[in-house]
């Protein structure tokens, strides 16, 4: 039941994003897009500083993984940075870089993901940071 209320929720949230800023066009809403952007962004950032992993596995939050060298989390950091960054100009260049950042960092966190958590597993509220995250940059 709660599984579907999350989805509920979630489809909810993302159609009214669709409709408010991809079906018409104007300057306010391109730039009221780019702060929503940056915000989820920033958003995301503030995920990696909590925990991805259980106690049992480590208790390791993203911005960990990524200070120990695990590659996909560097590379996740580096990205998200990147796009944060970016998002706060407003050269049109720049904001398709940033929305592309944003676009490889939701393949690289699921890769990450699958590498830190293989097989099949009950979620628990250690996994819901990264879950968020991944959510929050599809819908950027």
């Amino acid at each position: 039941m709660e599984a579907a209320f999350f989805w509920i929720i979630w489809g909810i949230i993302s159609f009214w994003a669709l409709r408010t800023f991809y079906f018409s066009f104007s300057k306010d809403k391109l730039e009221r897009l780019r702060k929503t952007s940056f915000g989820i962004s920033l958003a995301v950032f503030v995920l990696i500083f909590l925990p991805w992993l259980p106690p049992s596995l480590g208790g390791k939050s993203g911005i960990m993984l990524a200070l120990e060298g695990n590659l996909l989390a560097v590379l996740f950091f580096f990205f998200l940075i990147i796009s944060i960054v970016l998002f706060l100009t407003k050269t049109p260049s720049n904001l398709k870089i940033a929305s592309s950042a944003t676009a490889i960092n939701t393949i690289i966190l699921f890769a990450l993901m699958m590498q830190i958590r293989p097989g099949t597993f009950t979620l628990t509220f250690f996994d819901i940071a990264p879950i968020i995250a991944i959510l929050f940059l599809l819908v950027v």
